[in-house]
């Protein structure tokens, strides 16, 4: 969207849901990086990231709970397991029953979230919060539920001191240091896209030098790299 899209707020009352897609795929990035996956991109956003790439705004797929399982069900391998609800901003919606029902067909959900909303979720050892920071505070109540920290490193955006970016998403050429992960929490590193051949380059010497200056896992866009969705 580029930082077109409208800034939108939560919307927890709804009785429908509003979908961008649901497609299979493998997973492109973090820890479940190149296994299959049902995605779920659920539509609109409460951030307007000036270099995000995804359409998450032209969809007029309103489906209810059960018609949303069913289109899972639909397109989802008998092998494979995951699910992984992305955006947008997942939890700008209520995915609770959602997540519930996911996980009571005994498959593993992942959530790709920004971390600055949040929804009342089940605990569960098949559910997995990935966040990707993009402001400088966290909604409290997601902090302890995160697993692994996704940063997007831009060449000449990071702070010496432990490699994670210091400039605004919502804003270019703004500063703004970026949420940072909590103990314990795991840590990828990934190259912004910029749509430009000498940007990326840089952007990718950039986050292999902060991955292995810090420790951090390194983790590219394997769905852009193998040419798919």
């Amino acid at each position: 969207m580029l930082g077109t899209n409208p800034s939108r707020s939560q919307e927890l009352g709804a009785s429908e849901f509003w979908i961008q897609e649901v497609f299979y795929t493998l997973q492109g990035e973090g820890p479940f990086s190149g296994q299959s996956a049902v995605f779920v991109r659920l539509a609109g956003c409460n951030l307007r990231c000036f270099w995000c790439d995804t359409d998450f705004e032209s969809s007029t797929y309103r489906p209810d709970l059960e018609r949303l399982l069913g289109h899972v069900d639909g397109v989802r391998p008998e092998h494979c397991d995951l699910v992984v609800l992305t955006g947008g901003e997942p939890f700008r919606q209520n995915i609770g029953p959602l997540v519930t029902a996911l996980l009571e067909r005994g498959l593993r959900v992942q959530i790709e979230s920004s971390g600055t909303l949040w929804v009342d979720l089940p605990e569960h050892e098949r559910l997995t919060i990935v966040c990707s920071p993009k402001t400088p505070k966290l909604h409290r109540s997601v902090e302890p539920r995160i697993a692994a920290f996704k940063y997007v490193i831009a060449a000449g955006e990071t702070d010496p001191a432990d490699g994670l970016p210091i400039q605004s998403t919502q804003m270019r050429g703004s500063p703004a240091r970026i949420a940072r992960p909590t103990p314990g929490a795991l840590v990828y590193v990934m190259p912004r896209d910029d749509r430009d051949a000498a940007r990326n380059l840089a952007n990718m010497k950039a986050a292999t030098e902060v991955a292995m200056t810090f420790g951090y896992r390194l983790t590219l866009q394997v769905h852009k790299i193998a040419g798919i969705a």
